[in-house]
């Protein structure tokens, strides 16, 4: 099984009710979800999130990337993590 796992340096903007917070992103399997209260949201490609009434705006994932395909969010990670 497979944990959530904080990417370092990386944060993400999500709003919802338009109110905007800054919260940290996590990783598990490739996929990037963002902290939401005492759990996770799942970031979904095109601003959605496994949330309804939630989406995101903006990411910072610090040294390493992200994409978007297949509807969900995608970690890249930097070569130098890569290389590890």
């Amino acid at each position: 099984m497979k944990f959530f796992t904080a990417i370092t340096d990386a944060f993400g903007i999500i709003y919802s009710k338009g109110v905007y917070r800054q919260v940290p992103l996590y990783i598990r399997g490739e996929r990037i979800y963002a902290k939401s209260g005492s759990g996770f949201i799942r970031l979904l490609q095109g601003g959605g999130t496994s949330a309804p009434n939630t989406k995101w705006y903006e990411l910072d994932l610090g040294d390493g990337g992200y994409e978007e395909g297949r509807g969900n969010v995608v970690y890249l990670p930097s070569v130098s993590e890569a290389a590890e």
